[in-house]
């Protein structure tokens, strides 16, 4: 068993002499980073090398567009000239399987539009017998 604590003295836990040393309660963080300042001014010049790298990118674009404009437009004429002269060798092709095709038939003149209209029109690019194999 234990013993009665009424003959024993009273035990109480006291302060040490001259008191227990004082409890530092304020903040002292350090500085976690660049200013509100900083970062506006920062950020601000970010964007505005930013813009100036697009203004320079769009300028070298255009220019680079012109040039094959340029090119296109010097070229035109021998790229219609090569499409025209294609044109003619399959319209010759299909005037020929034409006057094969119809040539059983009395008056019939190959080449020569059915319809009468003076507007003229080209035939279709396509060979006549696609759709015939």
């Amino acid at each position: 068993m234990s013993i009665p604590p009424a003959n024993l003295p009273p035990i109480q836990d006291m302060p040490p002499s001259g008191g227990y040393a004082k409890i530092d309660t304020v903040r002292s963080l350090p500085a976690r980073g660049p200013k509100g300042w900083q970062l506006w001014a920062g950020t601000s010049l970010a964007i505005m090398y930013g813009f100036y790298q697009v203004g320079q990118y769009n300028k070298a674009s255009n220019q680079q567009k012109l040039e094959e404009r340029k090119v296109r437009y010097a070229i035109a004429p021998i790229l219609q000239a090569e499409a025209d002269r294609e044109y003619l060798e399959r319209e010759l092709v299909n005037i020929r399987k034409e006057a094969e095709i119809m040539k059983h038939i009395p008056g019939w003149v190959a080449g020569r539009s059915p319809y009468h209209s003076v507007k003229w029109m080209p035939r279709r690019i396509a060979p006549f017998d696609r759709n015939c194999k």
